[in-house]
């Protein structure tokens, strides 16, 4: 007992799978697009990121000297009761 296939009409089979092959191919597109809107956003934002901390370091690096020069450490006294 030898078992194939039936008797197939592909240009029917066609007509009636395009509803499902349209579908599965927006979803493919549709995967595409928001994975690589995803890494847009990615690396949009450690750009940003590398930006602000440089930005932060410095203003930071700022502050401590003038702080350091204001009030040197160990010349305020305190009153103990």
């Amino acid at each position: 007992m030898i078992m194939s296939a039936p008797d197939t009409n592909i240009d029917k089979q066609e007509h009636q799978h395009k509803p499902a092959l349209l579908g599965i191919r927006g979803a493919m597109i549709f995967g595409v697009l928001m994975v690589m809107l995803l890494l847009f956003f990615v690396v949009d934002n450690g750009r940003e990121d590398m930006a602000t901390e440089a930005s932060v370091i410095e203003q930071d690096a700022g502050a401590a000297s003038v702080d350091a020069t204001a009030e040197p450490v160990g010349t305020v006294t305190t009153d103990s009761n």
